[in-house]
């Protein structure tokens, strides 16, 4: 979805796509890339039904928080 360090030779996509992508399809879509706190609600309106992370929460020093607050920035992107 966003840049990542981790996947250097993947493209970003743009939020139209995104929501084109989820307004096409009858399957639960799911963002994955480069998303964190900090940008998770960027995401809010598209019509993704959920994220995966990795980095935003094993590179955090407390992994539960991490997780409680994207936890809670997702619940209130797909609301």
């Amino acid at each position: 979805m966003f840049s990542t360090s981790t996947k250097l030779d993947a493209n970003d996509v743009s939020f139209e796509t995104l929501r084109r992508i989820c307004e096409a399809v009858t399957i639960p879509v799911v963002a994955i890339g480069g998303i964190g706190e900090a940008n998770v609600l960027k995401l809010r309106g598209s019509g993704v039904h959920g994220i995966a992370v990795i980095s935003a929460i094993f590179a955090s020093p407390d992994v539960a928080a991490a997780t409680r607050r994207l936890r809670a920035l997702s619940e209130e992107m797909t609301a």
